[in-house]
């Protein structure tokens, strides 16, 4: 029943009124969710081992050169019975100049410079980073990806979910969720210039994938990417999870707009059961980190964000990674949909991989 708008509280400072049309049903759903928040951020925050501030032996950030851009980076998972095995590079210049070697690469040299300007201008995306190590392992060493039977996933209607990685760079995180069976099927996303080295990571890990479940496809962010998100395939947005790692570098400004941008595909990639992790270095740029945060939470089409210290496990957790969940304001107004994997458009069910057309790993 919808409350007439109003400015008067009578004398109950805990009644709820609606004065914007919305029912009081929704205004209690998004106390409810205010106040259930904070709950969990008071338990994320108790409890918390003192940091020395010595840096963890695992940290990339503080190995040398041949290490964080050159030599492969292996993430043992699952107490190290599982290696991901991940192919490296100082750019994404130079991992287009290993893959022209051969041919004519002198005469690449210009187009390969205008590709790093275009499409790796922080020289990050084939490189691994802390943020890339510390969600892989939080990931998959704790068990908030699995859901009980009798509360499957929205959009993939079953207990693991369907996952999509905005700016997956050497495809760290995606890689480790297929292969350690974390995710019904995950889909990496990069810009196009960058697909070439992420495909090159998939095949090197091919036999620890599951067929069919990993999916390669460009992105780009902002309205210049609605096309991209058009094409999203074979798995289609919404998605269960987003994740990404080390996504904020640049301060903001009309010629470096990456975090609204972000934040924009963001909005259109979520549904309202759809849930975000972000995994952020601090070291790159720790103040835009915040403002983009902030940013994340302003307005109905905004996002309530966690910040996540209890429950990264101690050995991953650090002081310059900052793990953030998001989830959408609007999940208080929603219904829940019919899983997207199962619904043929005409009311019936079809079977998932049907559906998909799914023909392998990194289509």
């Amino acid at each position: 029943m919808d409350i007439p708008e109003t400015d008067a509280r009578g004398d109950d400072p805990s009644a709820i009124y609606a004065t914007d049309g919305r029912t009081s049903i929704t205004v209690l759903k998004e106390r409810n969710a205010e106040e259930a928040l904070a709950e969990e951020q008071l338990a994320e925050d108790l409890h918390i081992d003192v940091d020395d501030g010595e840096p963890k032996n695992w940290q990339r950030f503080y190995m040398g050169y041949h290490q964080r851009f050159v030599e492969d980076c292996v993430l043992e998972l699952k107490a190290g019975q599982l290696r991901v095995r991940l192919a490296q590079a100082p750019s994404a210049k130079v991992a287009a100049k290993r893959a022209a070697e051969g041919h004519n690469g002198k005469g690449n040299q210009h187009k390969q410079k205008q590709l790093d300007k275009a499409s790796d201008p922080a020289l990050t995306g084939t490189t691994v980073w802390d943020g890339a190590v510390v969600l892989s392992h939080y990931l998959t060493e704790t068990t908030i990806l699995v859901r009980q039977c009798n509360s499957p996933y929205a959009y993939s209607g079953g207990s693991l979910p369907t996952v999509l990685e905005l700016g997956a760079g050497t495809g760290a995180v995606s890689l480790a969720l297929a292969a350690s069976r974390a995710a019904a099927s995950v889909t990496a996303t990069d810009l196009p210039d960058l697909l070439p080295h992420l495909r090159l990571n998939v095949g090197r890990n091919s036999s620890l994938l599951p067929p069919g479940r990993v999916h390669l496809q460009p992105l780009r962010w902002g309205p210049e990417g609605e096309q991209d998100v058009q094409n999203l395939g074979p798995v289609r947005p919404p998605y269960d999870v987003i994740v990404g790692s080390d996504l904020i570098y640049y301060s903001y400004t009309p010629e470096t707009p990456h975090s609204r941008l972000l934040l924009w595909t963001l909005r259109r990639l979520c549904g309202p059961h759809s849930t975000v992790y972000l995994s952020l270095s601090l070291h790159h740029n720790p103040e835009e980190v915040e403002r983009f945060l902030r940013w994340a939470t302003e307005g109905d089409e905004g996002f309530h964000i966690l910040r996540l210290k209890a429950s990264i496990p101690q050995q991953w957790r650090v002081p310059d990674v900052l793990v953030a969940r998001l989830t959408p304001k609007w999940a208080a107004t929603a219904a829940a949909p019919i899983p997207q994997e199962l619904d043929d458009g005409d009311g019936g069910l079809m079977h998932g991989a049907a559906m998909r057309g799914d023909s392998g790993n990194g289509d």
